[in-house]
């Protein structure tokens, strides 16, 4: 019969193998109970994981549609916010210019075509309004102020309308001048200075995208613009050998201003309808991010009952080989040679 022996060394090293082996299965098991996620993925999946990176993949994409809506939202509140302050700023100018309260009144109507230009002045400023250092009414170059002073503004109607000694005819002028196209010399020449075209164009759900097209060459902007100048440009000396046609030019530019608030409106209500509709893609976005994490999750999850059940059984084993290495070392030849 054979005998196999191992040596000092060979054990000393089997034990410490052993030791290290149960020492990192103990720790992985630790970490498992602990977040409650499996240590090894692969093993778990067999190493088919393409569905776990599916999962992964459509949460990123989801986050992200998230992240752009949180922007969407935040643009477009500050838009309403903006036409607030605006319509705060003018109040009832448009209606007071309209009834034409001082017929004869050559002081209260220097007064009030001082006051219509401090009105354009306030509202022009309000319409170059940032929300985080990015101007909201620009179109898509956010970095650039959508409009020219409102000095400067009134420069160019006082030049276009130098000469013209009846209401209409100024009327006319400053209408011409704001609707004019790109290209006419106009407003959109002189003193718009942001971008054209169908404008952004932002995804905020799975298939759902969000157009911000209102810029201050939107044409409610420019008609509230329009009722302004015509009263302001009074300031300038227009008209002001002819109080009768200053009177009737004041009357039309309250007209304009009363239009252009319900044209106001109409767009703040087109800006609402992104709103909502953004409101709508981020419900959604959030009902599947839950979905997909409790599906990675579920993929991911450690089962508590055998992760505990393994993590007694690797405690029991290295108790004992503790005790084992104990005895061991207490060996002696005299006891051997019994």
């Amino acid at each position: 019969m054979s005998l196999n022996s191992i040596g000092d060394q060979a054990r000393a090293f089997a034990l410490h193998v052993a030791s290290n082996r149960l020492k990192t299965t103990l720790t992985t098991l630790t970490r498992e109970v602990a977040s409650g996620e499996v240590a090894d993925l692969g093993l778990r999946l067999q190493g088919n994981t393409r569905a776990l990176n599916e999962i992964e993949g459509r949460l990123g994409t989801t986050r992200q549609l998230q992240r752009n809506g949180a922007e969407a939202a935040t643009q477009l509140q500050g838009v309403q916010d903006l036409f607030d302050a605006v319509r705060v700023t003018v109040g009832g100018l448009g209606i007071a210019l309209a009834s034409d309260p001082f017929a004869g009144a050559g002081v209260e109507l220097g007064t009030r075509a001082a006051e219509t230009a401090q009105t354009f002045e306030a509202v022009v400023q309000r319409l170059n309004g940032t929300n985080s250092n990015q101007y909201l009414l620009s179109g898509q170059a956010s970095d650039v102020a959508p409009l020219s002073d409102a000095s400067q503004i009134l420069d160019a109607l006082q030049g276009a309308t130098a000469g013209l000694t009846t209401a209409g005819d100024v009327a006319q002028v400053i209408g011409d001048w704001f609707d004019a196209p790109q290209g006419g010399g106009g407003f959109l020449d002189v003193a718009y200075h942001g971008t054209f075209g169908p404008g952004q164009r932002i995804p905020v759900g799975d298939g759902v995208a969000v157009d911000i097209t209102t810029t201050a060459a939107s044409p409610a902007v420019r008609d509230l613009l329009k009722g302004l100048a015509t009263a302001a440009i009074l300031d300038r000396g227009v008209l002001s050998g002819s109080p009768a046609e200053a009177r009737q030019l004041t009357v039309q530019a309250g007209r304009r201003m009363i239009d252009a608030d319900t044209a106001l409106l109409g767009e703040m209500g087109r800006v609402g309808l992104g709103q909502q509709m953004i409101d709508r893609a981020q419900s959604a976005n959030s009902a599947a991010l839950d979905t997909l994490e409790r599906s990675r999750n579920d993929i991911r999850r450690a089962d508590p009952f055998e992760t505990a059940a393994a993590l007694t059984e690797v405690q029991a084993q290295l108790e004992s080989l503790y005790a084992v290495t104990a005895r061991l070392s207490k060996l002696k030849l005299v006891d051997y040679l019994r």
